[in-house]
């Protein structure tokens, strides 16, 4: 899942240890120039968010681009067959 972060400074290792007290094997990567953060969790975006709104970070979700499906491209999921 991908979020803009305000005022994001890089630091993804703090930010990681807020989401890892919800899921220990939670995993986030940092874009302090677009200032958002990748992060890999079981958790959903809410929860992403309330976690970090509440350790002072103002959040949302981006949208991530949506893979266009091309009979016979290698976009293929398979799902359709």
């Amino acid at each position: 899942m991908l979020f803009q972060v305000k005022d994001f400074a890089g630091d993804a290792g703090a930010i990681a240890a807020i989401l890892r007290a919800l899921d220990a094997n939670a995993n986030v990567a940092g874009d302090p120039a677009a200032g958002q953060i990748e992060v890999a969790a079981q958790l959903t975006s809410g929860q992403v968010i309330a976690a970090l709104q509440a350790a002072g970070y103002e959040a949302s979700r981006v949208s991530e681009p949506r893979q266009i499906h091309v009979s016979g491209g290698s976009t293929c999921c398979g799902s359709c067959s």
